[in-house]
């Protein structure tokens, strides 16, 4: 955003004070206009020049007026606070479950919205979502949630696969164990991939944070 010139304030202080019945800014701005050279505008009341400044200082002052809005209450929408379970963000709080998922709750409410989320940073990402107004089914928090799906999916598959491995091996049935340890190598890689994804969309939402 481009601040206000000094000639820009200097114009809307004589258009301030012609309306207050004082022109003598006004002649003052003809003399210089005269003495450079240009133009003078001998029309009476304020210039078109003073005009402009006053509307260009306005339209400033209105961007900045906008912009400090806006971050300012995106900071007390996502304050955050620890507490013994998690984190309260905003509205919304993040807790850490004894199996080391997370649960998303509403303060306000205490009501359950999601459970067992395997990752931090989905909790974050669809806190930070609702705390900007998104609705549950919106399209950033259903990006998150299918992404989180996928992770899941491949993180209990590979779970699943390497106790299949273990019982194989145990048992010696060599046959088995090189099915398991193929489809756990597959669901992990599948797993890393979603996990990835995760950490992108968090980062996209991190970076427009810092744009505000």
């Amino acid at each position: 955003m481009t601040g206000p010139t000094r000639e820009d304030v200097g114009a809307m202080a004589n258009i301030l004070k012609a309306m207050s019945g004082d022109k003598s800014g006004l002649r003052e701005s003809a003399q210089s206009s005269n003495t450079q050279g240009g133009a003078v505008d001998l029309s009476p009341g304020p210039k078109q020049a003073d005009i402009k400044a006053m509307e260009n200082i306005m339209r400033n002052f209105s961007s900045a007026t906008s912009n400090v809005a806006k971050k300012v209450s995106t900071t007390l929408n996502e304050a955050t606070k620890k507490t013994e379970k998690g984190v309260d963000v905003g509205f919304y709080s993040v807790i850490k479950t004894e199996d080391g998922a997370y649960d998303i709750l509403d303060s306000r409410t205490k009501d359950t919205l999601f459970e067992g989320l395997r990752m931090y940073k989905s909790a974050y990402v669809i806190v930070s979502h609702l705390n900007e107004g998104k609705k549950i089914n919106s399209d950033e928090i259903t990006k998150i949630i299918s992404a989180n799906a996928v992770f899941e999916r491949n993180y209990y598959d590979a779970l699943q696969y390497k106790y299949s491995y273990k019982v194989a091996k145990k048992r010696q049935d060599y046959g088995k164990m090189d099915i398991a340890e193929a489809r756990f190598s597959r669901s992990k890689a599948e797993a890393d991939k979603a996990k990835d994804k995760i950490y992108d969309i968090f980062e996209e939402v991190e970076s427009k944070k810092t744009r505000i």
